[in-house]
């Protein structure tokens, strides 16, 4: 019976590419500088920094799965005294 290798096999390198290739590569990977812009400044204060992100609903969330787990809990507790 054989069993697998498991020893380390390094990954092959990458064949060089035709000066034609590369060329055609490097036409297709132009983006104007626009169409990367970050819609917001770089520079933050201090304080834009220090907020973190309030959206999707994360207090409701923590508020119902607390109240699920105090629910199971009550559910354990009563299966277990009676």
């Amino acid at each position: 019976m054989t069993h697998p290798t498991t020893a380390y096999e390094p990954a092959a390198k990458p064949l060089e590419k035709s000066s034609a290739e590369a060329q055609n590569t490097d036409a297709t990977l132009r983006v104007a500088n626009e169409d990367t812009a970050a819609p917001v400044s770089e520079k933050r204060t201090t304080e834009e920094v220090r907020q973190g992100h309030t959206g999707d609903h994360v207090r409701y969330i923590l508020i119902a799965s607390t109240a699920g787990v105090l629910f199971v809990f009550a559910i354990l507790l009563a299966l277990y005294i009676f």
